[in-house]
């Protein structure tokens, strides 16, 4: 019995040793940090009709853009409606000298900027949310990462905010995202109210894009883009049309 209760006193000593032991400042700070600090999600390969939309989703999310403004601004920067009657926003959109130009790839839309900067253009606009490389000169340090639609959609929901801590209210940084000229600005700012209004309405449409190719994503050979299936492509062009009557038809550019 003496044996029994001297172990089980040396047993209960040692639990409360333990107990009083805590780990150091530095490794509840680490433990604080990995517990809380945003979760970054990766790029996902997707195709180009669906990068954008899934690029700004999450930039949304990251920076606390509410009402999906910063999608709304997407549409009225870089959208369009490809061959297959998706309206989207297109990641390899550039403008320059007022023309909007839309490549097929991102390496064209690269070799593009490139001509354009060879010639002394300076002032362009490239990718989902159209950063200007001549007022962005140290937004992204290659023409790779500007047309990386994350990359280019967390800049501009960066720049959004800041604008918005500036100005004092998110119609009045809106408006000088475009430009500093109230005019223009304020005219821009109106197309983005429609466009929101659209977004609105489109969302389960706009999500279901976003999500990307999901049949065809397992059988994609390595390193190749997902394909839509025949199935997803057919019900994606019905959402769309959905939307694209006249009443609720989104405000794209070069649109009256």
């Amino acid at each position: 019995m003496r044996r029994l209760a001297g172990l089980a006193a040396l047993f209960l000593a040692g639990t409360a040793a333990a107990a009083e032991v805590k780990p150091p400042a530095a490794q509840i700070g680490t433990w604080s940090t990995a517990l809380y600090a945003p979760r970054v999600l990766p790029a996902r390969s997707l195709p180009p009709e669906a990068a954008c939309i899934d690029a700004i989703l999450v930039a949304e999310r990251e920076a606390g853009v509410t009402d999906h403004m910063l999608l709304a601004m997407g549409f009225t920067e870089a959208g369009r409606m490809t061959a297959d009657r998706l309206f989207t926003v297109w990641p390899w959109t550039v403008n320059t000298e007022g023309a909007s130009h839309y490549f097929p790839t991102r390496d064209e839309a690269i070799a593009f900027v490139r001509a354009a900067q060879a010639r002394g253009t300076r002032s362009i606009d490239v990718g989902c949310l159209q950063v200007n490389l001549k007022w962005h000169p140290d937004a992204f340090p290659d023409l790779e990462t500007a047309f990386d639609p994350r990359a280019n959609a967390r800049y501009a929901a960066r720049f959004l905010g800041d604008l918005h801590r500036a100005q004092g209210s998110l119609d009045a940084a809106i408006a000088r995202y475009h430009s500093a000229q109230s005019e223009r600005g304020a005219a821009y700012r109106e197309r983005v109210g429609g466009n929101r209004r659209w977004v609105a309405g489109a969302m389960d449409y706009l999500k279901a894009l976003a999500a990307g190719p999901q049949a065809a994503a397992s059988q994609a050979a390595p390193g190749a883009l997902p394909a839509w299936g025949r199935a997803e492509l057919g019900r994606l062009s019905f959402l769309s049309s959905l939307y694209a009557n006249a009443a609720a038809k989104p405000l794209l550019p070069g649109a009256d």
